[in-house]
C-alpha cells in the first residue's frame, strides 16, 4: 500500500512539473553577424523574444513583456508570419531577422494555451440598446445598457477592464462601484461584461466569464 501511495504522488509531482513546464520563461537574445572577406561585406542581425503579449494588432504591430517586465515592439507588415491565435496576456514567441540588404521577416508563434487561443478565435460582440418605462402619473424612465463579449486586454481589480471587442475595438469601463463579477476574470481570457445607466445616473457592471461560443 505505501508503494503504490508512493507511486501515485510521484506521479502527480510529474505531471505538475509537466504542467508547469508548458508556460515558457520569457528569454530574449539578439545576435549581430558580421561577414568580411573576398567580396562585399555581409552585415545580418537576428533577435528572439519569448514572453508575454501586451498588446497586438494583426498585421500592424506587437509588444511582448520580456525579462525583467522589458517591453518589445515589433511592426507586423504584410510579410510577418504568424501562427495560432495570438492572445493579449498569453505567451508568445517573436523572431526578427534583417539582411544585410535590408530586408526585414517577422515571424510570431503563439505559445498559449488551447483554450485561450479557442476564446480568442470566437466571435465578439458589442451591443446597446435604451429601454423607457412609462406609467401613469410617473415620468419616464430611461435606461441605457451596452454588451460587449471579447477578450480581457487590461485588468485591474476594483478599478478598471479593457474588452478587445469586434474589429480590433477597445471598451473600457470602470469597477469601482456597483460591480458584479462571476467567475475567474483574468487577462487573455474571453468574458461578458453588461453595462447600464439609469436616469437618475445609477451605474451597474456586470463582469463574467463567457465560455459561449
Amino acid at each position: 500500500m505505501k508503494r503504490l501511495t508512493i507511486a501515485a504522488l510521484t506521479a502527480c509531482c510529474m505531471a505538475a512539473g509537466t504542467a508547469a513546464a508548458q508556460v515558457p520563461e520569457k528569454a530574449h537574445s539578439e545576435t549581430t553577424t558580421k561577414q568580411t572577406g573576398p567580396g562585399p561585406n555581409v552585415k545580418t542581425k537576428s533577435e528572439t523574444v519569448v514572453g508575454t503579449v501586451k498588446d497586438y494588432e494583426a498585421g500592424k504591430k506587437i509588444k511582448i513583456s520580456g525579462p525583467g517586465d522589458k517591453t518589445y515592439s515589433f511592426d507586423l507588415d504584410e510579410g510577418a508570419q504568424v501562427q495560432g491565435s495570438i492572445v493579449v496576456g498569453q505567451p508568445a514567441k517573436v523572431t526578427f531577422y534583417k539582411g544585410n540588404d535590408g530586408t526585414e521577416r517577422v515571424s510570431v508563434i503563439s505559445e498559449a494555451s488551447a483554450t485561450s487561443q479557442a476564446a480568442a478565435s470566437a466571435p465578439k460582440v458589442h451591443s446597446e440598446s435604451t429601454m423607457k418605462q412609462s406609467a401613469p402619473g410617473m415620468d419616464t424612465v430611461k435606461t441605457k445598457s451596452e454588451v460587449v463579449i471579447g477578450i480581457v486586454k487590461d485588468y485591474e481589480p476594483g478599478k478598471k477592464i479593457k474588452i478587445a471587442g469586434p474589429n480590433n475595438k477597445d471598451f473600457s469601463f470602470d469597477l469601482d462601484e456597483q460591480v458584479a463579477m462571476k467567475g475567474a476574470i483574468s487577462v487573455g481570457e474571453r468574458v461578458k461584461v453588461t453595462y447600464t445607466k439609469a436616469d437618475d445616473g445609477q451605474k451597474v457592471t456586470t463582469v463574467e466569464s463567457y465560455r459561449k461560443s
